[in-house]
């Protein structure tokens, strides 16, 4: 029952953390849209602009790919294959969960798999 208990904090953490990623990957998007229908300006304006917008973007992907590891979460828990290390099978530690919740791995496979 403990374990039910724990998942369903995990489960509820994933979806506010997916609630505000959909926020800022959606205000990106409307920002980027603004943008476009606003392009006025000098040269000056329009190089600092653009630099502004591709970091925005680059964010907006990073977040995108954030989204794809908590809904792959989230998927996990309904199959009850949550919490177990891809790479060894071992429960992943509850601490390294609560710290991020979408990994895949233990931390001593993370660990052997970031030397590698």
């Amino acid at each position: 029952k403990t374990k039910t208990k724990w998942r369903n904090e995990i489960k509820a953490l994933l979806l506010h953390m997916r609630k505000e990623l959909l926020q800022e990957v959606s205000q990106s998007m409307r920002a980027e849209s603004d943008h476009l229908k606003h392009d006025i300006g000098d040269f000056y304006d329009h190089a600092s602009s653009d630099r502004d917008r591709e970091l925005a973007l680059m964010l907006a992907d990073r977040e995108r790919e954030k989204l794809t590891y908590v809904d792959d979460a989230l998927k996990r828990i309904d199959l009850g294959t949550y919490g177990i290390c891809e790479s060894c099978d071992e429960e992943i530690d509850k601490d390294r969960l609560l710290a991020m919740p979408f990994t895949k791995l233990c931390l001593s496979c993370q660990e052997d798999l970031e030397r590698g």
